[in-house]
């Protein structure tokens, strides 16, 4: 468990002594923050049967070894499921499946819980089922929303959720917990998965080449394209790219931005032109949820093709 979450942990140990712990959690952060730690601990807690007691030292702990523990590690505990799509959105369907469970009596222990990963995407109508749930919650019942861009849900889905948002320490703090030391203060201000977590850092480091190798030779299309379809974040590092290769062509000088050796060959007309084909399809991604990201991305992929060709 990351050192960060030791604070919420402590106030929801708290509210589970004390039998105050909100039906519907919201629990928001970037990727790499912590979010589904936090979530996976706090429903293990409500599921075992033998949890250790809250003390000065420590938040209340699953013991890890009782019979509904062991079913939840083992993902077949029968009082509990978790909504991830295999698609871009969550659909009505699997909402509607929420409602139905928590119709239904506990088999094995008291408590039920569901973790809806993702709660972002779903979709309009997925949304307002799940409203019901929310207002008419059943005894022993709790909903656990996990998200990473939480202005994108209905504010009537945020009202009716206790609202935990995971903040990352930055600066030195951060940098000792991660035990590094480059001297920066200000080492991932704006809470960035990249700057958390070396995988992902990784990944956007791919991307980049990729997406430099497209417009300069159109040879890396196709694995551009996947990772545009794969990445929750390739969105935003498309455009922190974009706007780093602008300030490149207008002289600016960058710490972590485009070299002279990456930057890709391009005038500033061509870079805004595909900067404002970025701004139209993140916009209709993000605000219509029932777009098909997929295409969108795809219909980018091919402006970006023709303004390079014109």
């Amino acid at each position: 468990m990351k050192d960060w979450l030791l604070q919420e942990q402590y106030q929801l140990s708290e509210q589970i002594a004390n039998n105050k712990l909100p039906h519907a959690l919201l629990i928001n952060g970037v990727q790499g923050s912590g979010k589904y730690e936090l979530a996976n601990w706090l429903i293990n807690v409500l599921l075992c049967q033998t949890p250790q007691l809250l003390n000065n030292n420590t938040p209340i702990l699953p013991c890890g070894h009782c019979k509904t523990c062991r079913l939840y590690h083992s993902s077949t505990y029968p009082d509990h499921i978790s909504v991830v799509s295999d698609k871009a959105t969550i659909g009505v369907d699997s909402i509607r499946k929420v409602s139905q469970f928590f119709e239904k009596t506990a088999q094995l222990g008291q408590a039920k819980t569901v973790l809806i990963a993702a709660a972002e995407t779903m979709t309009v109508a997925a949304a307002n089922a799940l409203l019901k749930t929310l207002e008419e919650p059943t005894e022993n019942s709790f909903i656990i929303l996990l998200s990473s861009s939480r202005d994108t849900l209905l504010p009537t889905i945020i009202s009716r959720c206790r609202l935990i948002e995971i903040r990352p320490p930055v600066g030195s703090e951060l940098l000792a917990q991660l035990e590094q030391a480059n001297g920066n203060n200000y080492s991932n201000l704006s809470h960035l998965p990249e700057l958390l977590d070396s995988i992902i850092q990784q990944q956007y480091l791919e991307f980049e080449a990729l997406f430099l190798a497209q417009l300069q030779s159109h040879v890396e299309k196709n694995k551009w394209l996947k990772m545009l379809n794969d990445s929750p974040d390739a969105l935003r590092w498309l455009e922190k790219i974009l706007t780093n290769l602008m300030r490149a062509e207008n002289g600016w000088s960058l710490s972590d931005g485009i070299n002279s050796e990456k930057k890709a060959k391009l005038n500033k007309d061509t870079l805004w032109k595909i900067y404002l084909k970025l701004q139209i399809m993140t916009k209709q991604v993000k605000m219509l949820s029932q777009a098909n990201r997929q295409f969108m991305i795809e219909k980018f992929v091919a402006d970006v093709d023709n303004i390079l060709q014109n």
